[in-house]
């Protein structure tokens, strides 16, 4: 099961005040604490779809709070949904630093590993073994439709 997560509802409900950036370690903090609540209350599920959307920017110390804390506390399988080119580029040299990898759905529908190569086609490898994802007949991977 995935379990969906609205970063930018999280961000709200998380910190006093309106929000659309994701900048300071407190800030990335508070809203980790409130995804892993939320994922405890889902029973700790193992893949989980972030939605940037509504997201202004995230600095490198908030991704670094919140999607790598959550890949190396949790093992989750991140799916990153509406994530623009700078959440992308505060996001993949804070994976690349720990060894980790999380996916990028695109909005095609398509599946991007970012972080290192080889971390990134194991997961795609495990959610197809998973009948999560599925190769298409271009190459690219794609979830399986639910």
């Amino acid at each position: 099961m995935i379990q969906h997560i609205d970063v930018h509802a999280v961000l709200q409900q998380s910190v006093a005040g309106y929000y659309a950036d994701l900048v300071t370690r407190p800030t990335g903090r508070a809203v980790r604490e409130s995804i892993e609540t939320v994922l405890r209350e889902a029973g700790e599920a193992a893949i989980a779809r972030m939605d940037f959307s509504g997201v202004g920017c995230i600095d490198y110390s908030c991704a670094d709070e919140i999607v790598a804390k959550l890949l190396r506390e949790h093992g989750l399988v991140l799916l990153l949904r509406g994530i623009s080119e700078g959440h992308r580029e505060a996001i993949e040299p804070v994976l690349q630093g720990h060894g980790l990898a999380a996916l990028c759905e695109r909005a095609d529908g398509t599946l991007d590993a970012i972080g290192p190569r080889e971390a990134g086609a194991a997961l795609l490898e495990e959610l197809v073994a998973r009948r999560v994802a599925t190769r298409t007949p271009g190459g690219a991977f794609a979830l399986t439709p639910a």
